[in-house]
């Protein structure tokens, strides 16, 4: 398949473009923050505010513009 013939195109330059890379020994951290994630925190939002601002048919459902890229 030409998709698999070009991967293989791309892995091989990949592959000599790693050679030219002098130092290709693994990093390690001094430090044990790295890839950190935050706590999910709840926040208090008020549905009467974002009614105000969304745009509502006559029964009262928000309204949205179609995406131009749906179907």
């Amino acid at each position: 398949m030409k998709i698999e013939k070009e991967g293989e195109k791309i892995l091989k330059q990949f592959s000599k473009s790693l050679e030219t890379i002098d130092n290709l020994e693994e990093i390690h951290y001094i430090i044990d923050n790295v890839n950190l994630n935050r706590e999910d925190d709840a926040h208090v939002h008020n549905p009467e505010k974002i009614m105000r601002n969304a745009k509502t048919n006559k029964e009262g459902n928000i309204t949205v513009e179609k995406a131009e890229w749906a179907n």
